[in-house]
């Protein structure tokens, strides 16, 4: 019956597409997030819903009136090279089983190509505001989904995310989730429909409990770090306060006892061997960055065994990072948003990658500075706000997992982009100097 009513609704989109296809860019992003393949068991879980519809999208834009032309801004020129540096990597793969490479290298041209649209699409408020709503029915829908089984089972049920996706363990679940609880929060207040704003209030608490469901040591980062970001830059910590601590106290009473446990073996991570297995990972990726600087090794090189086993031999040359030896047996992800790009990719890879997460936060602070105190601007400047509670766990719990090229990090660095597009066109810069010439940027 789930593969009937997947199937009915995509067939009901693709006119919809072909007559406006910015609603393919909504239903591109909605496959991406949602993973729907994970959630049917008869015919539809093998179509590539995504690909398929992001080649209807493609198809349809040729034949519209929709400008052809992608702005060319830091963001996009920073994404094409990162795209034809991941290229070449893979190219130059060391990996034996170059298939696998050319997998991940797959998903990550669709990732890039979501971007790119995204800054060529969302030129206006309604648009941008519809791509938000879509990005909270897909990922906003999968932890719903997860809390209510958690909340039944009394807290028996372990969430995990969607198959085998790039967010199907739950430490990247986790992380996915509080990503999207800003968004949330923004659509809330956003909302002027009653019952819009109690499902979404429903949801964002929703959210909480799944992220301590998922029982991750990076998720309770997360959290704690976004919560203490926002406590820290909003004016109204008071009511910050009287919101955020009742509803974590609440999701917390779900939360069983092994959870609590866990969470107190944050104290001693260094003498944690899951944690101390990241460090080792982490080592063998720089290992593989000083003997490729350049390219690195390609996509998930270091998760094959026989190049695991190559620089665990060389393992002695960080021995001033103390951890035991590297498993003979099982290679691991690099389990770190930096190191990851640095063993794919090399140092010129990660430099691409950190340059778009500075580009990122600075279209935000842009954003912001262009639209302070500008009553009609004011929606803008409270998503640029939204975008960067998004990147702050992002970053931080993104440091121990294998999420690099998750596409809801992109679709945030491609909606700044649009955004900050959009503003300048209404907010020129303002200076301090009265009468003076506008800045040239």
């Amino acid at each position: 019956m789930r593969d009937i009513l997947l199937l009915l609704g995509v067939l009901a989109m693709l006119p919809m597409i072909f007559m406006r296809p910015h609603v393919g860019v909504l239903a591109w992003c909605w496959t991406a997030l949602l993973v729907p393949n994970t959630y049917v068991y008869g015919l539809a879980a093998g179509i590539r819903f995504n690909f398929w519809i992001a080649i209807v999208m493609l198809l349809a834009w040729m034949m519209s009136k929709e400008p052809k032309r992608i702005p060319m801004n830091r963001t996009t020129v920073l994404l094409g090279c990162f795209l034809a540096w991941a290229t070449l990597s893979t190219l130059l793969t060391i990996g034996p089983v170059t298939s696998i490479a050319w997998g991940e290298w797959e998903k990550f041209i669709k990732t890039i190509a979501l971007g790119l649209v995204i800054v060529a699409f969302m030129r206006t408020e309604a648009r941008i505001k519809a791509l938000l709503f879509a990005i909270a029915l897909s990922m906003g829908f999968a932890g719903v989904l997860e809390a209510a089984k958690f909340i039944l089972s009394g807290g028996g049920h372990k969430i995990w995310g969607p198959g085998d996706s790039i967010i199907g363990d739950n430490n990247q679940f986790a992380l996915a989730i509080i990503m999207v609880i800003p968004i949330l929060i923004y659509l809330y207040l956003g909302a002027r429909n009653v019952l819009i704003r109690l499902g979404l209030a429903i949801g964002i608490f929703l959210q909480m409990v799944t992220v301590i469901g998922t029982g991750s040591r990076g998720g309770f980062i997360g959290i704690i770090a976004l919560g203490l970001y926002i406590f820290v830059t909003t004016k109204k910590k008071l009511r910050f306060l009287a919101i955020a601590v009742p509803m974590a106290l609440i999701a917390l009473s779900f939360a069983p006892e092994r959870w609590y446990e866990r969470m107190g073996t944050i104290e001693t991570a260094d003498q944690d061997s899951s944690f101390m297995g990241r460090v080792i990972a982490w080592k063998i990726n720089t290992l593989v960055a000083l003997d490729h600087p350049l390219t690195g090794a390609g996509f998930r090189s270091s998760q094959d065994l026989s190049v695991w086993l190559h620089y665990a031999q060389q393992f002695s040359l960080l021995d001033f990072v103390p951890t035991n030896a590297p498993d003979p047996f099982t290679p691991h992800a690099a389990h770190s948003i930096f190191f990851q790009v640095l063993g794919d990719m090399g140092f010129v890879g990660l430099s691409l990658f950190l340059a778009l997460l500075i580009t990122a936060w600075r279209n935000a602070s842009i954003t912001l500075a262009r639209t302070r105190d500008r009553p009609e601007l004011r929606w803008a400047n409270d998503l640029a706000r939204t975008f960067r509670y998004c990147l702050i766990p992002y970053i931080v719990a993104g440091a121990a997992l294998n999420m690099a090229y998750f596409d809801l990090a992109y679709v945030i660095f491609a909606l700044l982009a649009a955004l900050r597009e959009q503003t300048e066109q209404h907010a020129p810069v303002r200076l301090a100097v009265p009468n003076a010439m506008p800045a040239v940027r």
